[in-house]
């Protein structure tokens, strides 16, 4: 007969591993070896050690207070809880059985505020359009609806749409992951627009707080209609105790904060108290099946979405008219849709050349500002027609005659890279020794490679060198660039010193029709993969655009 059981040592063992954790240089390596949970077996294991150890008369019988006391009370407070689910799921159920929203999708525009987007109505309840609170635009809102494919397949291959935030996303059939089925027919839509019709406006709070010593997470959604009468419904989670005790102690990193924080208590299950279709409900919606499902009405989509693209383009123009004007006052750098309108852009063209002339002559206080105004000037000059661009070589080449050692000219890549468009002028630009920023370096091997043979005898070196180079090895789409560049230009790529993953063969298989003839729009290596992939895609011919 002993005084103290064996099994204690599980409890010792429980303490010494959840002290060890509040030491972050090893409880790091705990942490990733699941340590939190080990407790889950050492306690239970130590209790159920107890039992056995008296039963066979190991040690006194009183001992099995300490495992009935555990199991008892936690049990008891496991029924307690379940008892209090069944009575706040109950007052839910009820406060909801008694609401209905009179709604009409045909003449009311259902609009969701707290960062809510009600897209998911328009995938699974047959909504025609639903909006969402979104003060990020002008509009004031966001709009979602399903589409069909060819309608979707139109705008994906309208950049400037979807530079104008006009996006299309995929949507799943199915109630968990492993059902999952992508919906191949259709698919989602968004762009910002102002609800046209009376709205119906759809809010949630959530609240946190407890139920005995159960933790609550209760959702109130309210309906405004249009009239200003209000709706409630309720939802939540409730976080009752497992039914078997897992007790769970532990340290984990707080990225937030940061700090290395230490808890220890009992791991909950996550009960919904109330079905997710409550709002549906109220509303009068019902479930489409898939093979009904409808997308929007084609025409009408569209000439929303190209209104959208001319009125962002609008404001951008705005902007850039500002810019233009006054280089050194701060101005909204988004320029996306220009870029993509080659006729808003060509439009514009003698100006932006003005302005980023007049932008790169600044200094002092203003420089900063003239900088990121400059740099969204550059990027437009950059996306002109190749006669366009060397129409205004000679300025473009002055500004960098110009330009001081440490000027943002020098850390923009888009006008490096087209530098070589202008031939063998721009080479003592390209290769200036006294540059050599990872940035610049880059920047300029697609500029070396637009110059092409003209330039091979100051290009070879620079580009063998960077290719060779074992101590500054390039990643994948910077050997790719150096290897395009050397193809146009006439030079063999060498093997490479370590080459244990096969990398020249890739790209040899990948690129192996660029040569000096190829046009130097194969250049800008990642616009050309991705215009070759999305060519395959649609099995279409592309445009050349040099």
């Amino acid at each position: 007969m002993r005084y103290f059981p064996i099994s204690l040592i599980f409890f010792v063992k429980t303490a010494v591993v959840y002290a060890a954790q509040h030491f972050p240089t090893v409880g790091i390596y705990l942490m990733f070896a699941g340590a939190a949970l080990w407790s889950i077996f050492l306690v239970n294991a130590g209790m159920v050690g107890i039992v056995l150890e008296a039963a066979i008369g190991r040690i006194f019988r009183w001992w099995l207070v300490v495992p009935l006391a555990f199991y008892g009370g936690y049990w008891a407070i496991v029924v307690q809880q379940r008892l209090e689910l069944r009575m706040l799921s109950a007052s839910y159920e009820t406060a909801n059985a008694h609401v209905a929203i009179p709604f009409d999708p045909a003449r009311q525009s259902l609009v969701f505020d707290n960062g809510e987007s009600g897209a998911w109505l328009t995938e699974h309840y047959g909504m025609p359009v639903t909006y969402a609170a979104n003060n990020n635009f002008p509009e004031g809102y966001l709009s979602h609806r399903i589409v069909d494919e060819a309608t979707c397949d139109k705008i994906r291959q309208a950049p400037a749409m979807r530079a104008a935030f006009v996006h299309t996303s995929g949507f799943h059939d199915g109630d968990s992951i492993r059902t999952w089925r992508l919906v191949k027919r259709f698919c989602a839509l968004s762009m910002p627009e102002r609800p046209e019709l009376p709205m119906v406006r759809v809010s949630r709070q959530e609240e946190k707080y407890h139920q005995g010593s159960m933790p609550v997470r209760r959702y109130t959604t309210t309906v405004t209609s249009p009239d200003g009468r209000h709706f409630q419904l309720l939802a939540g989670s409730v976080y009752p105790l497992t039914w078997w005790p897992m007790p769970v102690m532990g340290c984990m990193l707080n990225s937030a904060s940061p700090s290395w924080d230490c808890a220890a208590g009992f791991r909950r299950v996550r009960i919904t108290l109330v079905p997710g279709s409550v709002l549906t409900r109220a509303l009068g919606l019902e479930k489409v099946d898939p093979s009904n499902r409808r997308g929007a009405d084609p025409a009408p989509v569209l000439a929303k979405a190209a209104a959208m693209e001319d009125a962002v383009l609008e404001r951008q123009l705005a902007n850039i008219d500002a810019i233009i004007e006054d280089p050194a006052r701060t101005r909204d750098w988004q320029t996306d849709v220009i870029r993509n309108r080659p006729d808003a852009l060509e439009s514009r063209a003698e100006a932006i050349m003005k302005g980023l002339e007049r932008a790169a002559a600044l200094a002092g206080n203003d420089r900063y500002v003239a900088g990121g105004n400059g740099r969204t000037l550059i990027h437009l000059v950059a996306n002109l027609s190749k006669d366009r661009f060397v129409e205004f070589g000679p300025r473009i080449l002055a500004i960098y005659a110009a330009a001081g050692e440490r000027h943002w000219l020098w850390e923009t890549t888009s006008l490096l890279g087209r530098l070589g468009d202008l031939g063998p002028a721009a080479l003592p630009y390209l290769v200036d020794p006294k540059r050599n920023s990872r940035v610049f370096r880059f920047a300029t091997i697609e500029g070396l490679c637009r110059v092409g043979a003209a330039g091979r005898s100051l290009s070879e070196p620079k580009l063998i060198a960077m290719w060779t180079n074992t101590r500054d090895r390039p990643n994948r789409d910077t050997l790719a660039a150096i290897y395009v560049a050397m193809r146009r230009i006439g030079i063999a790529p060498p093997p490479l010193a370590e080459d244990k993953y096969n990398r020249l063969a890739v790209l040899q298989g990948e690129w192996a029709d660029i040569s000096p003839q190829s046009p130097s729009r194969v250049c800008a290596v990642g616009a050309e993969r991705r215009a070759r992939r999305e060519e395959e895609r649609h099995g279409e011919r592309r445009t050349n655009l040099e």
